[in-house]
């Protein structure tokens, strides 16, 4: 009767001992996959950047080009990158642009949401005589394309608001209010419209975007960041459907 009883002891001890054993075992397990998944996401967007690196070599090489604006928006096509700057003493261009990357994280109760992870890239691009162009591609600190990612939404913002703007307030100053409603100087603002110039049904705006204006606090270590952007709105003086405004970096303002 005692064995019997001390058998049952040892059963119901070992129960709880086996489920601990097994929770921490599912912890461990679900902890490393979403190590993996993370890690397949991070490595899938230096592939993205590779590719598309060696995409826009090959585009810069076909294309012939020798315009720097012009090479300028083949970069900007294959990277998107919101910051293109150009070297002409290497005869070499710079793009900065962040990658994203959304992955599912496996849960163990709740369900859990996506996870987005972020790297950052600087894409360089140098001529070589008679070998067209060879491609860099080198990844700094996330916080490196602070200033290009902000760059990048302002950009878009001056889109909207160029396209809600009604056609005869598309001029310099129509522009600038529209872009900078609180009426700050252009020296102190987030942008600076340089030029407006209407042919027929074109209005093509030379905008320069800066990342930090005068009243923003600058993040410690981030550099001043600055790019030039011609910004296209095709007028439809019948009422049908309206194009969006494009938005295309030039090398200088």
């Amino acid at each position: 009767m005692r064995r019997t009883l001390a058998n049952g002891c040892l059963v119901l001890l070992m129960i709880p001992a086996a489920l601990m054993i097994y929770f921490w075992f599912t912890v461990w397990h679900t902890g490393n996959e979403n190590d993996r998944r993370r890690q397949d996401a991070l490595d899938s967007l230096l592939g993205q950047a590779h590719e598309a690196a060696d995409r826009t070599a090959d585009a810069l090489t076909r294309s012939g080009d020798t315009g720097t604006d012009a090479l300028t928006g083949v970069v900007w096509e294959h990277t998107e990158s919101p910051v293109i700057t150009y070297d002409e003493e290497r005869r070499a261009f710079t793009a900065v642009a962040a990658r994203s990357a959304v992955y599912e994280e496996k849960s163990i109760l709740l369900p859990r949401g996506p996870e987005m992870v972020e790297r950052c890239f600087t894409y360089t691009y140098a001529h070589r005589p008679g070998a067209g162009w060879a491609s860099k591609v080198t990844e700094p600190d996330v916080e490196a394309c602070r200033g290009s990612s902000r760059i990048g939404d302002r950009v878009r913002i001056a889109q909207a608001r160029m396209g809600d703007t009604e056609a005869a307030g598309l001029t310099r100053a129509g522009l600038r209010r529209a872009l900078e409603p609180t009426g700050r100087p252009s020296g102190e603002s987030r942008s600076d419209v340089r030029s407006v110039v209407r042919e027929g049904r074109t209005v093509v705006a030379v905008v320069l975007f800066r990342y930090p204006d005068r009243y923003q606090a600058q993040d410690e270590g981030s550099a001043p960041v600055e790019q030039c952007y011609r910004l296209t709105r095709f007028l439809d003086l019948q009422g049908g459907f309206v194009k969006p405004v494009t938005a295309v970096p030039v090398t200088a303002c």
